[in-house]
């Protein structure tokens, strides 16, 4: 039965064995580095959006209460300038209202034909 030579091609074939092992964990280990790696410049890349993201949104904010503030005024401006218009037109309405109830009273109180002679 061989068995010399058996022996031999089986601790041949664990050196082999013992070769690829070695081998594999090399792999692993380089591929564990990558994969960290990897992952660092992944989180750092989203560290740095998120960063950008705020800076952005804290500028648009900026933007938007100032855009804000400025509508606001130019409404307080229009409306002042409307108060001012109507403001305007009641006292020129009550004007004439006293003016027609003046006339009114005069019309009504003199004497016509006294003062036509007729």
């Amino acid at each position: 039965m061989d068995t010399p030579e058996r022996i031999a091609k089986l601790e041949a074939q664990v050196e082999s064995i013992k070769d690829d092992v070695v081998e594999l964990r090399s792999d692993v280990k380089d591929l564990h580095s990558r994969i960290t790696t990897g992952n660092r410049e992944i989180m750092d890349k989203i560290d740095s959006v998120s960063q950008s993201l705020e800076t952005k949104m804290r500028q648009n904010q900026e933007t938007s209460t100032q855009q804000h503030e400025l509508i606001e005024q130019e409404v307080k401006k229009d409306i002042n300038t409307l108060y001012d218009k109507l403001s305007s037109l009641e006292k020129w309405k009550w004007m004439v209202i006293g003016g027609a109830i003046v006339v009114g009273y005069i019309l009504g109180n003199i004497d016509i034909t006294k003062l036509f002679g007729n």
